[in-house]
């Protein structure tokens, strides 16, 4: 058995292998890639928040639409008209303004909705937890997404800017 000799394979099965490791290549080198990049918010999006937060502790007023008492819809019209935005007034229509974006994208100035029983409610994201909004109980507040009240209504968030 001594002097075994190199096996030469047929151009068929060099083809073969040929195709395989293309096949392997296209496949783990056309997957799709999760890139996040960390980059400061545009300065619009930060004056904006700050002038929603400006607002903490302004009553609730069903209907109001500022600037002395707000509804969910109202705050948001209201802080968004202020910076040349101009969104609709009704919950239903403000979630449909803009795209939606996943949860893991949503930051400040990002809108977030929620559906409690029947009806929309909406606030500003102040950061990619805590949110901007007119509530029923407390007027003009911010509250966290991650509290259970407000992710078990949590419908989605929207970009607008």
């Amino acid at each position: 058995m001594a002097g075994r000799g190199l096996m030469v394979a047929s151009p068929a099965a060099c083809l073969r292998l040929l195709c395989i490791l293309a096949a392997i290549f296209l496949l783990f080198s056309c997957a799709p890639k999760k890139i996040r990049v960390y980059e400061p918010l545009p300065e619009s999006r930060v004056q904006l928040v700050n002038y929603a937060v400006g607002y903490v502790g302004k009553p609730y007023k069903s209907g109001g639409k500022g600037p002395d008492a707000f509804d969910c819809s109202g705050f948001v019209h209201y802080v968004f008209k202020r910076f040349d935005v101009n969104l609709p007034y009704t919950t239903e229509e403000l979630d449909r303004v803009g795209y939606p974006i996943p949860r893991d994208g949503a930051v400040a100035g990002d809108l977030v909705v929620f559906r409690i029983k029947r009806s929309y409610h909406i606030g500003i994201m102040v950061n990619g937890s805590d949110f901007v909004h007119a509530s029923l109980s407390r007027g003009v507040a911010i509250d966290n997404v991650e509290q259970p009240y407000w992710k078990r209504s949590l419908l989605r968030f929207r970009r607008v800017m």
